[in-house]
């Protein structure tokens, strides 16, 4: 068990990696596993549609004149009437993988959310914590809901500005695109993140989704301030690494006169996968932060005491003043 207020959230998320290291074997693997299906799967469906389309002996003549004019013809004779297949079977093919994301984060979230819980509780005899997968999965659900209508109403009021702004109606476009996309993105974003920690409240207080997600506004009422410290010093730490990575991932470019590009594709590939890494580890390191403040929130008393030196605590042996009646 950890000591959560020995040191500062921020330190303690660290800690519990360092503490339990197969925190971030599990993270890992339930995103890579889910990125790597998800890929499999548009590659699949991309080449499926491909392999559906019929090219007459007329438009391969036309292919081959490399003329823009007859080139553009020939794709639009080519592609007519699989247009609207095509945005069926994404379509198809990205609820599935909302649903696929939604079960792969229940598992996964619930699993290093119970570990991380028990490495921070107080109690000394803690309670067996259930899995919640139905709670959970509940509200990935609906932060994939959310996120999908949020992503809508900020490409519409998108569109919908642009052309405004070529009809040359200047206060309607810039409505649309200040207040149109630009509530729908901090609303998205905000709603998203309470939907991110909810889950925190159904591993450590067994309660179901709209409970969690009020009591997930609660605390970031209570611990505002903190929360922002925290948000602001993992998203320097997530700048500097992308950054850092973003120059290794281009280091072996300058290989390219000594080695072959398949060699050079595959080493930017291993760093574009240590990034990644370093992103979950960061994430998981956030999450482990969040749950050492909520230990922190439910024992205020405890956290102020142990914040005042021990010599200015008053001696039990010493009497009370009374004041004069």
């Amino acid at each position: 068990m950890l000591q959560p207020h020995a040191h500062s959230p921020f330190q303690d998320g660290f800690a519990a990696l360092w503490h339990e290291p197969a925190l971030l074997a599990a993270e890992l693997a339930w995103r890579w596993c889910f990125g790597l299906s998800a890929w499999i799967l548009a590659i699949v469906s991309v080449a499926w549609f491909l392999g559906s389309i019929k090219i007459s002996p007329g438009d391969q003549l036309l292919l081959g004149t490399l003329q823009p004019q007859f080139i553009q013809g020939a794709v639009r004779h080519i592609f007519h009437g699989t247009l609207a297949r095509f945005v069926l079977e994404q379509t198809i093919l990205l609820l599935g993988l909302m649903l696929l994301w939604a079960l792969a984060a229940t598992a996964g979230r619930a699993a290093t959310l119970r570990r991380l819980v028990a490495m921070f509780s107080e109690d000394e005899e803690p309670e067996v914590m259930r899995w919640e997968f139905e709670p959970i999965l509940m509200l990935n659900l609906l932060r994939v809901m959310w996120s999908v209508i949020a992503i809508s109403a900020m490409l519409i009021s998108l569109v919908a500005g642009v052309m405004m702004a070529n009809k040359k109606h200047a206060f309607l476009a810039a409505s649309l695109l200040a207040f149109g996309a630009g509530l729908a993105w901090v609303f998205g974003v905000m709603l998203n993140w309470y939907f991110g920690l909810a889950p925190l409240f159904c591993i450590r207080n067994r309660v179901r989704a709209a409970e969690a997600l009020a009591q997930s506004v609660d605390f970031s009422s209570r611990q505002g301030d903190r929360l922002f410290g925290l948000g602001v010093g993992f998203l320097v730490l997530r700048l500097v690494w992308a950054g850092t990575m973003f120059f290794a991932v281009l280091a072996p470019l300058q290989l390219v006169h000594h080695i072959a590009r398949g060699w050079i594709g595959l080493l930017m590939a291993i760093v574009a996968l240590i990034y990644f890494a370093g992103a979950d580890l960061l994430y998981l390191a956030r999450l482990g932060a969040y749950v050492s403040l909520a230990e922190d929130d439910s024992h205020p008393a405890e956290t102020l005491e142990q914040t005042i030196p021990p010599e200015l605590l008053p001696s039990p042996d010493v009497a009370p003043i009374m004041e004069p009646a």
